[in-house]
């Protein structure tokens, strides 16, 4: 992991150009809109920047000023990697039977999921969301921050935190896919995580993140849970795909992205706030438990018994 020299203004990415490029329609454009309901379509790498993100800048020129942007490099260079094994896997499950599981993965299989589990990681530090998180927690005690002490104050967060979460997920948990054709996933600047900025480790983590816009991935490690198999697979129904797509307006607070079928914007999206469910009415953790505990719905599976 080699360290960038800071360039100071620099645009950081917190939506990465190499997955952000399977959103656009086929014009090469993703629409974006906000809570206000204006859509505005653009190439998908001007979307998702943030100036200086990721750069831990000083009020004055300091030699302890440093970068965390090479953090995202190795991710962000698997990304199209991975969504060929997403999608590899995606159409394997379309020619499989409900209940036929695939009994052996190849070692590679292992290699990709410790790269997904990294890449999810990564997309969530970097997420709006969790930015959000970390600079209202810290303006609960000290009051109200300027916007350079904030950035300062949030990739310092992630400097401490990145390396420690990948390294604690490695193998851990497991996997379900949600595959659609007729309808589509739509992205955000939140997403369902309860990964936030004072997490130390993933025990008990659950995520579910729009990949690409036929591709959700699920990703929970739970108290109590069969290893394998470790990924299951199915193809979401329209209930499914509200539930996956609510949870993404819910979670967002200013930016929407879809390809080709704009969202109906729901009234938790117009509040204009990063949202998170009552754990009493949580359809996404619904979800998660019922396919991460429950193989009976699997349609493909990896295991790693014969």
């Amino acid at each position: 992991m080699n360290k960038r020299k800071v360039i100071k203004g620099e645009k950081h990415h917190w939506w990465p150009k190499g997955l952000s490029k399977y959103w656009a329609n086929e014009k090469g454009l993703v629409h974006r809109i906000d809570y206000s309901g204006k859509v505005i379509p653009s190439n998908p790498k001007e979307f998702g920047q943030i100036s200086n993100g990721h750069n831990i800048i000083f009020e004055n020129e300091s030699p302890w000023d440093s970068t965390i942007e090479h953090y995202f490099d190795e991710p962000d260079r698997s990304m199209p990697r991975i969504i060929s094994w997403l999608e590899s896997i995606k159409s394997n499950a379309e020619i499989k039977s409900v209940t036929e599981h695939l009994h052996a993965y190849q070692e590679e299989d292992v290699e990709y999921m410790d790269i997904l589990r990294e890449c999810i990681i990564s997309l969530i530090v970097r997420s709006p969301k969790y930015r959000n998180a970390q600079n209202a927690f810290v303006e609960s005690f000290r009051g109200k921050l300027e916007k350079k002490e904030s950035k300062l104050l949030i990739a310092s967060n992630i400097h401490q935190k990145y390396k420690t979460l990948v390294q604690d997920s490695k193998g851990a948990g497991k996997f379900a896919l949600l595959f659609s054709e007729k309808y589509e996933f739509i992205f955000g600047d939140g997403f369902y995580s309860n990964i936030n900025s004072s997490t130390d480790n993933i025990f008990g983590l659950k995520v579910l993140i729009p990949m690409t816009p036929h591709i959700a991935v699920i990703w929970s490690s739970p108290m109590a849970y069969r290893t394998h198999p470790r990924i299951i697979s199915n193809q979401a129904d329209k209930k499914t795909i509200e539930i996956v797509n609510n949870s993404v307006q819910v979670c967002s607070k200013e930016y929407l992205f879809f390809r080709s079928q704009m969202p109906i914007l729901c009234d938790d999206f117009k509040y204009c706030e990063h949202r998170v469910y009552d754990h009493k009415t949580d359809p996404v953790g619904v979800l998660i438990n019922s396919l991460i505990l429950d193989e009976s719905r699997t349609t493909y599976g990896f295991s790693d018994s014969v």
